[in-house]
């Protein structure tokens, strides 16, 4: 039996009876070629199924248009909504986006970043996952992949970064829950190796040294940033002595985690215990009680981050940039507890 063989730039130029330049000229749209013809050319096209061949034209341009996004948790609803701005803004451009989602593994993260080199992937954007090293990422400067970090950082590394002001998310609500009259407050989730948790620590602290209170390391729980582990941290505070009066999550998972633990524990955020999550996922509002938060513009990370791989990829050799972006407090219900109001 006869097999069909793939539609070329050939057939279709044989098809209309014109060179093979003119056929690739009229697919991308060149005023060099009448309108009529472009018109032409777009319907043989599509009436013998000619397929775009990407790889073969970055062989030809170094260039393929897509990137490479490779995530922690993409069931973190904060890491869909930064995936949707980052899609979008890519899309803008003509970019198609691979998503990497590592599950906080490291090896699937090398091996998604080895792929993309491998397909010669444009850039690659990346949150690296706990337990990464400079050497995880050293190589792809050699091999000359554009690469930027989103949402953790690398800080031996000179990559660009697009990152939220971690040392704020910890000053501004401890400064909230200060002013209120809390003294014991709970610093609950994160990885020690993260770059965020050591700089939200360091924040927590230097806001406890600022109101003259000793820093208690009993008050300090890392751990995966999960519901489950918010959940399991609320026995720990209970049965602290003395018990902190509030707590800061360190994302909106712990803390919602922790605010359905700490209320079968009979605190109850906003009642008699003060709580704080970080990013504003949608829950967050919808919580009961509503839940007080520290937040980044997730849409504006994802459009910086792309533009910054974009300019990373037409300057290759520019100096890397730290793009730092605003921290905002959000009060709502879960902090309405002031222990110096409830003697």
């Amino acid at each position: 039996a006869a097999t069909l063989s793939r539609p070329t730039l050939r057939t279709i130029a044989d098809k209309l009876g014109v060179s093979t330049a003119t056929v690739s000229l009229a697919m991308r749209d060149s005023r060099k070629i009448s309108i009529g013809m472009r018109e032409r050319v777009k319907a043989a096209l599509v009436e013998e199924g000619y397929v775009y061949q990407r790889s073969a034209a970055g062989l030809r341009t170094s260039r393929t248009d897509t990137v490479g996004v490779i995530v922690n948790n993409l069931s973190d609803p904060f890491f869909s909504t930064l995936l949707a701005s980052l899609e979008g803004a890519l899309a803008k451009t003509g970019r198609t986006v691979f998503l990497g989602n590592t599950d906080e593994s490291v090896a699937r993260q090398t091996d998604f970043i080895r792929k993309m080199s491998e397909y010669n992937a444009d850039g690659i954007i990346v949150s690296p996952a706990i337990g990464s090293t400079p050497d995880d990422f050293r190589p792809q400067r050699g091999l000359m992949l554009p690469l930027v970090f989103i949402s953790r950082t690398m800080l031996d590394l000179d990559f660009d970064h697009v990152v939220n002001d971690d040392f704020e998310a910890a000053v501004l609500p401890m400064n909230h829950l200060l002013g209120m009259g809390h003294r014991r407050i709970a610093f609950v989730g994160g990885d020690p190796s993260l770059s965020g948790f050591q700089e939200r620590l360091r924040g927590y602290r230097a806001a406890l040294e600022r109101a003259s209170i000793d820093f208690d390391d009993a008050l300090v729980r890392p751990s995966v940033p999960t519901r489950r582990s918010g959940f399991q941290a609320a026995r720990w505070i209970a049965e602290l002595e003395p018990g902190p009066t509030a707590a800061i999550g360190y994302n909106d998972a712990v803390a919602l985690g922790l605010s359905a633990g700490l209320q079968r524990e009979g605190l109850v955020p906003g009642r008699n215990f003060a709580l704080v999550g970080h990013e504003d996922v949608e829950e967050a509002s919808l919580a009961n009680p509503p839940l007080t938060v520290t937040t980044v513009s997730r849409d504006e990370m994802g459009r910086k981050a792309a533009s910054a791989l974009l300019e990373r990829i037409e300057q290759p050799d520019a100096p890397p940039r730290r793009i730092v972006l605003d921290t905002e407090l959000i009060i709502r219900e879960s902090c309405g507890f002031a222990p110096d109001s409830n003697p």
